[in-house]
């Protein structure tokens, strides 16, 4: 049997054709590529060999195109992607770390984004233009130290990110500028610095992080949360919906993955799509994080292991324009009763 094919039209793009048919970008090229020979695959950019006349896809193009329409249908809730002029995002970012009731981090950080969505060649990217970044608040004994780490922050004032069909961060287009940025930064800060062991591991990390610098923001907790993959078609309003395992990197138990359940539930009012998620520990699959508290912390902290971690997380899109108008975001995170960590972000548009 003859497998389904679209066959290509002149200015079509993966990403357009994706549209067209209700898929993802993603969907289509493993499609594709599982049901085709090497030298008709679709390539890691995206793009289409030059003698392709057609792409393999599940469906029909007319059984396609009427799941999406039956999909967009008033019961359920397409957001897209779409184009942005330059919007101005206010950031507050507040950490908080306690061991035995005493705050031994109790940070505040707001920040100003200014942020421009943009399409070429059928992908979408962004621009983020870092317009403030202030610590209003910490602890005094830190704020030397907080103002001088705030000056590695320079490199990654603006950014080019390529975007996936969903919007999470998929590329970094503006490497080479940051690179520069970071060797400017590197020379003016040369009289400042020393020679300790610490300040050859801050040069030797800017070298390392400015040089490849995509893996930094994309293990990044405020540019996942600003830049999330939420651009989907949403067919079930109201309930709560499984997602499955993820991980997360915990901030009291020095980086270690932490897998946990999470759970999401789409609220539409009126042109406002709300996505809310609620994350909490697999109770099964972190027994590692006890034998490590065992081993480091019980003695210090005189008290049994009672890990907990939840996370909860929402936003506000604009459905009409596809644009974010809020992202709150509160993890908490306990080794034990003496020991939490607690991380807020609130992400907010600007009206000015």
């Amino acid at each position: 049997m003859e497998p389904n094919r679209y066959y290509v039209k002149n200015g079509d793009t993966l990403a357009s054709i994706a549209e067209e048919l209700g898929l993802s970008i993603s969907e289509i090229k493993k499609y594709h590529n599982e049901s085709s020979r090497p030298h008709e695959w679709i390539k890691e950019d995206n793009s289409l060999p030059a003698w392709s006349t057609f792409i393999i896809i599940p469906d029909s193009v007319e059984v396609l195109k009427k799941k999406k329409e039956d999909f967009l249908s008033s019961e359920k809730v397409a957001l897209r992607q779409k184009e942005t002029d330059n919007d101005k995002y206010l950031i507050l970012q507040k950490i908080d770390m306690q061991v035995s009731g005493s705050s031994m981090i109790d940070s505040e950080t707001e920040m100003v984004w200014e942020f421009r969505k943009f399409k070429k060649d059928g992908i979408f990217y962004g621009a983020i233009q870092q317009k403030l970044h202030q610590v209003k608040y910490i602890k005094s004994i830190y704020r030397q130290f907080a103002e001088y780490m705030q000056k590695f922050n320079k490199p990654l004032e603006h950014l080019v990110i390529g975007l996936s069909q969903e919007g999470g961060v998929e590329s970094l287009v503006n490497q080479e500028e940051i690179t520069e940025r970071w060797n400017r930064l590197k020379n003016e800060l040369q009289p400042e610095l020393g020679n300790t062991f610490e300040e050859k591991n801050m040069i030797e990390g800017g070298d390392r992080d400015f040089s490849d610098t995509l893996p930094l923001i994309k293990n990044n907790l405020l540019y996942t949360l600003f830049l999330n993959d939420l651009f989907y078609e949403y067919a079930d309003p109201g309930i709560f919906i499984e997602q499955g395992k993820q991980q997360y990197i915990s901030q009291v138990f020095a980086n270690e993955s932490v897998m946990i359940l999470t759970k999401r539930k789409v609220e539409k009012d009126g042109d406002i799509l709300k996505i809310k998620f609620y994350s909490e520990a697999d109770p099964d699959k972190n027994n590692h994080l006890r034998n490590i508290y065992n081993t480091k912390l019980k003695d210090f902290l005189q008290e049994h292991f009672d890990y907990a971690f939840t996370w909860s997380l929402e936003y506000h899109f604009d459905i009409q324009k596809g644009k974010m108008l809020l992202c709150h975001s509160k993890i908490k995170e306990q080794a034990s009763r003496k020991y939490t960590h607690l991380t807020e972000h609130t992400i907010q548009l600007s009206k000015n």
